[in-house]
């Protein structure tokens, strides 16, 4: 005889890998699903349909960097990379004639290639770009939304290093002679040194005494500023010196990656420095003079492992995090000081080098360096120490080579803290996380064509599309809107209501869905930027439909005789709790959100609240529950609850 027995589903786990069906003693497998495409979990439990992406513009660029720039609390903008250019949104809309200039965008030194290379940081209203082949530029915005300012950091010091590894200077004579510290003193060696004009800015150091390098005469003379006076003055014969040059230039690279911590700004991974760590003299950023090693002055240290750890990205958090191409570090002193500097190695993953690391609920978030795991830095009190877990364990099959990542604190409609993980394929990973309530899900996302990019302002999501329309291929930069049920939308506020709706010209020749009113109506084809629709609206939003999909996993519970994994069972019925959804199907059969009477017809349909039940037919081995919704129109459901029935339960 067949028993029944119920079960809840709340997927607050999220989407999990397929390949636990058969484990059911896993306790994430009752409230995960197989599939959870187009939806987002929700931090008090279940799913809603994901915020539609609105559009915003169309760039002619395929290859694109987003970048947030935060210029006070109130005006915050969307910088837009593209092959040697930067445009500026501000609240959606494109900044025009940027410095009066007549162009819509500010001219930039970095390529297609280079901009997937950049690292930034920011500090009050200026933003530091990294690259290893450039000089760091700085991004400033001036009085107005178009005024806008790229230049090269001019450093009042660099910091250096002897290349050369010392050399016999043979004998050399100082004028005047004797100098004292602060005097300007020209060296000339009886014989040619490596001194180049790349040595400006450099020490020599010989005889005890130590000069900074100001001028570039010949192989043999150069000029330079007294720090350390020379023992006996003048003319010493067969002395080996040490001569510094600046670390960062053409011929050595420029630092690739930045962050400001503790009031110094950090740089490390110049060319031929890949393992050292530069921080500036505290409160003067561009001061990188080490000085005589006050707690002040500039810092200067390198990672001797037994590896090469090419440091890739600096994070400041409770400490200073440095991740690099084999391992994960962190300064453990607080404060920061150049006589007690040391840096721990604490895990042995690696750091994807494309992907900056991010900051999200107390935790640094990255992706390892295989581009498969997902990784939480986080500092733990119980070992005193950081750890690395791995936080898509359960749901692998969702990361696929990432190519960039960027986080929302929630927002006004959703709470939680949420990652977006772009993949190299274009879906979209999704990961929810509230540390005090022990939440953590993954969902996924995808649209009619492929995401390329990602950033966050203002806790606002953007994102670089490629998409197919009418035959062509197009990318556009589009946002996640929360009353926003289609992609690439535009809405439009009729006043008063028409049927025509323009401002359609990017999804001219392509169908798309409608609603007016809040209402779905029929499918509509944009020609010459405008639709008629069949009846006069105020608000109406046009654009590409998207499907969500909700499918639990096998149905694999415990009778009292044992788990029915190997059983035939069927499930009896399906009670869905519903919060304000309209038009959804459970394994494909409709779920009516409204009856007939009086005041239903020619109505706007309002979200249904509630239970339903849907009655189910058939046994199989892998029995499981799908919810769909087809239509662009609200969905929130809470859980399922499961009446099942197994052959000789």
């Amino acid at each position: 005889m067949a028993k029944a027995i119920a079960s809840q589903a709340s997927f607050i786990a999220g989407e999990l890998d397929p390949r636990l069906s058969a484990r059911i003693d896993v306790e994430s497998y009752a409230k995960g699903a197989e599939t959870l495409t187009n939806v987002i979990c929700l931090g008090q439990g279940g799913v809603k349909r994901r915020p539609g992406m609105k559009y915003i513009d169309t760039v002619t660029e395929s290859v694109v960097r987003l970048v947030s720039f935060e210029f006070n609390i109130t005006q915050t903008y969307l910088l837009v990379f593209v092959d040697s250019k930067m445009y500026v949104y501000m609240d959606g809309a494109l900044q025009t004639n940027i410095n009066g200039s007549g162009n819509d965008y500010l001219v930039t030194p970095y390529n297609a290639t280079e901009i997937k290379e950049i690292v930034w940081t920011q500090s009050a209203d200026t933003l530091i770009i990294c690259h290893n082949d450039y000089v760091p530029r700085r991004i400033t915005r001036g009085l107005t939304h178009s005024a806008w300012t790229i230049s090269s950091l001019t450093f009042s010091y660099y910091p250096t290093y002897d290349f050369n590894r010392d050399y016999d200077a043979g004998s050399f004579s100082i004028s005047p002679t004797a100098p004292v510290v602060g005097d300007t003193a020209t060296v000339t060696c009886s014989s040619a040194t490596p001194v180049t004009a790349n040595h400006v800015g450099g020490m020599f150091e010989g005889n005890g005494g130590v000069i900074r390098i100001t001028g570039y005469t010949s192989s043999t003379a150069f000029t330079g500023t007294v720090l350390q006076e020379f023992i006996n003055g003048n003319a010493i014969p067969g002395i080996d010196a040490s001569l510094e040059e600046p670390v960062w230039s053409s011929t050595h690279g420029y630092p690739g990656s930045v962050t400001f911590h503790e009031s110094r700004m950090w740089m490390s991974n110049s060319t031929a420095r890949p393992q050292t760590l530069w921080g500036s003299a505290i409160g003067d950023f561009f001061n990188f003079d080490r000085g005589y090693g006050d707690d002040a002055d500039s810092i200067d240290i390198t990672m001797d492992t037994d590896q090469v750890n090419a440091i890739y990205h600096l994070v400041s958090g409770r400490h200073l995090q440095i991740f690099t191409s084999g391992g994960e570090f962190f300064i453990p002193d607080r404060p920061i000081k150049p006589a007690n500097v040391g840096v721990l190695r604490q895990t042995r993953f690696g750091v994807l080098k494309k992907v900056p690391p991010i900051n999200v609920d107390g935790a640094t978030m990255f992706i390892q360096r295989n581009g498969k795991q997902v990784r939480e830095y986080l500092y733990t009190y119980t070992e005193n120490s950081y750890v690395s877990t791995e936080v898509n364990l359960l749901a692998p099959h969702l990361i696929n080579a990432p190519v960039a990542m960027a986080a929302q604190t929630g927002d006004i409609d959703n709470e939680g803290n949420y990652l977006y993980i772009v993949n190299a394929d274009g879906t979209v990973a999704v990961f929810i996380t509230n540390r005090a309530e022990s939440v953590t899900a993954w969902t996924r996302l995808t649209t009619s064509g492929e995401v390329k990019d990602v950033a966050e302002v203002e806790d606002i999501i953007y994102f670089h599309v490629k998409r197919t329309i009418n035959g062509s291929t197009v990318y556009t930069i589009e946002a996640l809107d929360n009353d926003t049920y289609t992609d690439s939308a535009v809405h439009v506020v009729n006043s008063p209501a028409s049927a025509t709706v323009t401002g359609l010209g990017h999804l001219n020749g392509q169908e798309c869905r409608v609603r007016a009113d809040s209402s779905v109506m029929d499918n509509a084809t944009p020609a010459s930027g405008s639709i008629t629709l069949a009846r006069t609206a105020t608000n109406v939003e046009v654009g590409l439909n998207y499907d969500l999909e909700v499918k639990t996993m096998p149905v694999n519970v415990g009778f009292q005789t044992g788990p029915i994994n190997v059983s035939k069972r069927r499930i009896l019925r399906v009670s869905a709790q519903l919060y304000e959804a309209n038009g959804i199907k459970i394994n494909g059969k409709a779920v009516t959100d409204k009856g007939f009477g009086l005041g239903v017809l020619g109505v706007t349909p309002t979200g249904f609240t509630g239970i339903k039940t849907v009655p189910m037919l058939g046994y199989s081995k892998t029995t499981q529950v799908t919810v769909t919704q087809s239509d662009p129109t609200p969905m929130t459901l809470l859980g399922l609850t499961l009446e099942i029935q197994a052959q000789g339960g």
